[in-house]
């Protein structure tokens, strides 16, 4: 009877194994997309599935079928989650494709319409689904002649963008409102009225009161926000004076900035660090009056730190050409609204934003910064350092957002290890420890990318 037993048991581990191996094998090419609202430029896949490496691309909807593209981003072999795609917000339509593509000529370039055969679609139905899309996109500014000038508007029924007052978290009562059409409008002035708040929040509301008329908190249920999967469609500028937005990014010869809004003619100008604070100068690029959007900054490659830093500029010696350091007083700093010379560090190399919340046994690290495709993995604390893996998801190259891990309670820590990890065993699958030299932790100046992070408990 126990010979019987174990000989049913083994049959059983061997149907469980060869069910497992065989849903393996039966995996296809998938893309998961959610309706949303885009309030910075980009929209989310949350999940893909790719047989290699491939590319996400985002087209317009053309009366229902694909139309053209407007944004891309490159995507491991196997399964990767969170992926977020910088988008031309003007192009965007109300309804969009997310669109799986292969990588098989130039690894890691797009060149599909442009290199004959190249990085095609992929065939297959679930792999170009359609999605919808409520659009707003404003950069920080200075406010002029009490206008707010709001880049790109996507929606998919007429209605408002309000302008808020507030500060940096949260919005406060309305200054202004403009009203839209369905679709895309671009350069959209909206004028406000009384005090101009350091940050101003836009915000998309519906019309579904009178007709053109701004109603919302004078008609019950009339001309509410519009709110996409429980996320209202608002974002907050800064409009107190000069700014700059440059966020984390691989860095090997271009340093790209989302925005800029420079005090007269300036420069964008990248530092290496020098023990913590900005260093010798590897390249910099001018900037006109205003807000600049999409900056790219050329740098020398021998010169890029992990750390880097941009500082804003002004132009006030000869006209183009950067004299900071050269010529007396000409091309200092520009200074916040405090007087302060506007500069901050970035990280350049493999990196952790090691702050989040959780919620459950779920994990939200802020943002994480790999130059290979990887892992996000996190450790359990043992004694101040990193103990057993709790859980781990994958991670494209390049910098991703509110990366969402899912933990084993068993053996949760009040404080946890983010690491990076790479993955260069069998892609799509995490084995270090496992499998011998596989997918091995990511290192900047020797040093393994990891660190503590005691997380806020969601409410």
């Amino acid at each position: 009877m126990v010979k019987l037993n174990r000989i049913v048991l083994l049959a059983l581990l061997l149907l469980a194994l060869g069910t497992t191996l065989m849903a393996q094998d039966m995996m296809a090419p998938a893309v998961k997309v959610s309706d949303q609202a885009s309030l910075n430029g980009m929209v989310v896949i949350d999940e893909v599935y790719s047989e290699g490496p491939g590319f996400i691309v985002i087209h317009q909807s053309n009366g229902g079928n694909v139309g053209p593209g407007i944004g891309f981003r490159w995507v491991n072999q196997g399964t990767s989650k969170n992926v977020q795609i910088s988008i031309d917000a003007t192009m965007a339509t109300s309804e969009l494709f997310a669109m799986l593509h292969v990588d098989d000529n130039e690894v890691g370039v797009y060149e599909f319409g442009t290199v004959d055969g190249a990085d095609a679609p992929v065939p297959n139905p679930d792999t170009n689904p359609a999605f919808k899309v409520e659009v707003l996109r404003a950069y920080d500014q200075m406010v002029k002649d009490n206008m707010v000038m709001i880049k790109s508007v996507t929606t998919a029924a007429d209605g408002f963008v309000v302008i808020h007052q507030g500060d940096a978290t949260s919005f406060g009562p309305v200054i202004g409102t403009a009203a839209v059409k369905a679709g895309t409008t671009t350069d959209l002035m909206v004028p406000v009225e009384g005090e101009i708040t350091e940050f101003l929040w836009p915000m998309l509301h519906v019309d579904t009161g009178a007709v053109g008329t701004y109603e919302f908190g004078t008609v019950e249920g009339a001309d509410g926000p519009v709110v996409v999967n429980g996320v209202v469609a608002t974002a907050s500028i800064y409009v107190a004076g000069v700014s700059m937005r440059v966020h984390d990014q691989i860095v090997t010869d271009t340093v790209k900035a989302e925005s800029v809004v420079s005090d007269g003619p300036g420069f964008l100008v990248i530092h290496a660090d020098n023990a913590g604070a900005p260093g010798p100068v590897i390249g910099f690029a001018p900037v006109v009056d205003g807000t600049n959007a999409n900056i790219e900054v050329t740098v020398d490659p021998a010169g890029v730190t992990p750390v880097l830093f941009p500082m804003l500029h002004k132009d006030d010696g000869v006209a183009g050409t950067y004299e900071f350091g050269e010529v007396e007083g000409a091309d200092t700093p520009q200074a916040t609204a405090a007087g302060s010379p506007l500069f901050y560090a970035i990280s350049a190399a493999p990196a952790i934003d090691y702050t989040g919340t959780l919620s459950g046994t779920t994990l939200t690290v802020n943002s994480a910064l790999i130059d290979v495709p990887g892992f996000l993995v996190i450790h359990a604390d043992n004694g101040g350092a990193p103990g057993p893996v709790l859980g781990f998801t994958p991670l494209v190259r390049g910098l991703t957002h509110n990366v969402v891990v899912e933990l084993s309670a068993e053996g949760m820590t009040e404080t946890v290890f983010p690491m990076l990890h790479k993955d260069d065993g069998v892609l799509g699958t995490y084995e270090f420890g496992e499998v011998e030299g596989a997918d091995t932790p990511v290192a900047v100046g020797g040093t393994p990318v990891f660190g503590p992070l005691t997380p806020t408990m969601a409410e």
